[in-house]
């Protein structure tokens, strides 16, 4: 074959995977529009509120894209009733995977869950979910920037950055000792809301946290699946977690449940440095009994042990229960109480 006939040959074929590529990309696109539309109009049978401005599915030849203009979704999902109005959101899909679509939707977050609005401000946010062959949700993950909730109590948080994801089991668990679903998240300068003090009033540094959550749970209002999950043996098995502020650094692993009124039990193993001068502290805030005091410097001076880096390291064993954090027979501090919505 001369050169020539190659050349035009190898254009040829080229033109076939291009124009192959781009019937595809456009019947892609036009089913997804279509999906969207159906998946709205579904909803809107089953009484929930689905509102928002769509634009046409556009990014040939790369990710498919559209822009959710002014959403607004309300109704109840396993009989939990929200309420959310957000910014507009870009949601994009990759061509070469289907099953993971990526949103982003930095701004003004608005949503109630049944005590009132609760409003979330976010320099920067975006989510990649992930579903599996049958259209369910596998994974979720979510990064985020600059971020500032005010609850509808009146109190507020804010973090500077973080990251989180959840996996879901491929099988609903039978029993206690099956997963739900794996965990983790990260946040940075993370600033619990006024009037929570763990040490100090200042931002935890850094808090990390990841493991996996046992036991079925249904799909019912949030308080009532949480006790359904609690009644049937469930627990969260903290494989890993690290949490810095003030004087104290703390990392180790945890078992949590909760109980009659919905608060953790947990029991933690983990190493902590810092410890002499987070008695120190917690003494002088008139937070720990004098003698108390005393009593804890002496055992932390007998278990320090020397650890990478030229710090002093402590080995040792936390528990939360009854609202109130105990190290050991010790009892440190008092634990704000979660309320559920």
């Amino acid at each position: 074959m001369k050169a020539r006939t190659r050349i035009i040959a190898a254009i040829a074929a080229g033109l076939v995977l291009l124009g192959g590529y781009a019937g595809y990309w456009f019947t892609v696109a036009a089913q997804l529009e279509k999906g969207v539309d159906d998946w709205v109009a579904l909803q809107r049978q089953a009484g929930m509120t689905v509102d928002f401005e769509r634009t046409s599915v556009s990014g040939f030849p790369f990710d498919f894209r559209t822009t959710f203009g002014r959403p607004h979704m309300a109704g109840t999902i396993g009989g939990q009733a929200f309420d959310w109005h957000g910014p507009d959101v870009e949601a994009k899909l990759s061509p070469l995977d289907l099953h993971a679509m990526t949103f982003s939707g930095p701004g003004h977050h608005v949503i109630d869950l049944g005590q009132g609005p609760a409003v979330v401000d976010v320099a920067d946010l975006s989510a990649r979910v992930r579903l599996d062959g049958f259209g369910q949700l596998s994974s979720l993950a979510v990064k985020f920037s600059g971020a500032q909730a005010a609850l509808p109590d009146g109190r507020s948080l804010a973090a500077a950055s973080g990251e989180a994801s959840l996996d879901a089991a491929a099988t609903p668990p039978k029993s206690e000792a099956d997963p739900l679903l794996q965990f983790s998240a990260t946040a940075k300068d993370l600033r619990l809301p006024e009037g929570t003090v763990l040490l100090t009033a200042d931002p935890l540094g850094e808090v990390a946290l990841a493991g996996t959550v046992k036991g079925p749970m249904p799909m019912a209002p949030l308080r009532q699946a949480l006790a359904s999950w609690r009644d049937a043996g469930g627990t969260i098995e903290v494989t890993d977690f690290a949490l810095a502020q003030a004087t104290l650094s703390v990392a180790g692993s945890a078992t949590v449940a909760l109980d009659e009124t919905l608060q953790p039990i947990v029991a933690a193993n983990l190493k902590a440095r810092g410890l002499s001068q987070t008695i120190d502290l917690l003494a002088s805030q008139r937070r720990l009994h004098p003698e108390d005091a005393l009593k804890m410097k002496l055992f932390v001076k007998g278990a320090e042990r020397d650890a990478p880096g030229g710090y002093k390291e402590v080995a040792t064993g936390l528990t939360i229960q009854g609202g109130y954090l105990f190290w050991g027979p010790f009892k440190i501090a008092r634990v704000p109480p979660i309320r559920w919505p």
